[in-house]
């Protein structure tokens, strides 16, 4: 029997492709890769940030101004913000720009040294093992971070010990829909089913329920919606990249 990691009731197989696995939990309804992988930075080279981050910099840049801006009008005013899993900096550069005093964390080498060649304070251990001191930051982000992480609740645990009271907490997650998994389910004989799902670099597949489920007990949720993703394919697609997003409130 598999165990959820969030809410450790039952999961149930609901998609695979040679070893690898996606159970959905029957409480929360989280869609989580098992086993999950060992070394995650692995996965995150050099080439997967140029591929998918700094050749399309100026677009993704485009797309993150518009996103934060939205989400100011919901903060009473400026401080410390800290982006967890920062990548190439896109969000730092933005926040900074606009006024924020701004802190970065990664795990990827790559990442770490690029940020730090623009400048930026950038962490490079795992958010609980950093031993920062507790209420630090006005604003913590997670942006496509969180869906990467093998222990999210740990990482939740230590935004609550790490924000101000009354300090934000912002989660951007990719939104995978149960047809997509049966999408995926019937291309998998391919091979090429996990690009779908962006497997194995994406642990957790959330949903609004399972978030809500995960936060609820520390934060006040102030926003939570579907927005359309960043995408560098042909816009006409009628396969979208959709997130949800979601702005709480420490309590």
């Amino acid at each position: 029997m598999i165990i959820c990691p969030l809410c450790k009731n039952q999961g149930r197989l609901i998609w695979k492709e040679k070893q690898y696995k996606v159970y959905r939990c029957k409480d929360c309804s989280v869609a989580f890769l098992h086993p999950a992988p060992e070394t995650p930075e692995i996965i995150y080279s050099e080439k997967y940030f140029q591929q998918w981050y700094i050749r399309y910099y100026k677009e993704r840049k485009q797309y993150i101004e518009k996103l934060f801006t939205l989400i100011e009008k919901y903060i009473d005013k400026k401080g410390k913000l800290l982006d967890v899993g920062c990548g190439t900096g896109i969000l730092l550069e933005v926040a900074k720009e606009k006024g924020w005093d701004v802190y970065g964390q990664d795990i990827a080498p790559f990442a770490i040294n690029y940020c730090r060649s623009k400048g930026y304070i950038v962490y490079d251990k795992p958010l609980p093992e950093l031993n920062l001191p507790e209420h630090s930051f006005d604003v913590i982000t997670m942006f496509d971070a969180i869906a990467h992480l093998k222990d999210p609740v740990f990482y939740v645990n230590t935004c609550v010990k790490l924000l101000k009271p009354g300090g934000y907490l912002i989660i951007k997650t990719p939104y995978h829909p149960p047809y997509l998994f049966f999408l995926a389910n019937i291309l998998s004989f391919t091979g090429k089913s996990r690009s779908l799902l962006h497997i194995p670099a994406q642990v957790f597949h959330f949903s609004e329920k399972s978030l809500i489920l995960m936060l609820f007990t520390n934060f006040k949720l102030l926003k939570n919606k579907r927005i359309n993703d960043f995408s560098s394919f042909n816009k006409k697609s009628k396969l979208k990249n959709i997130s949800i997003i979601n702005l709480w409130k420490k309590i």
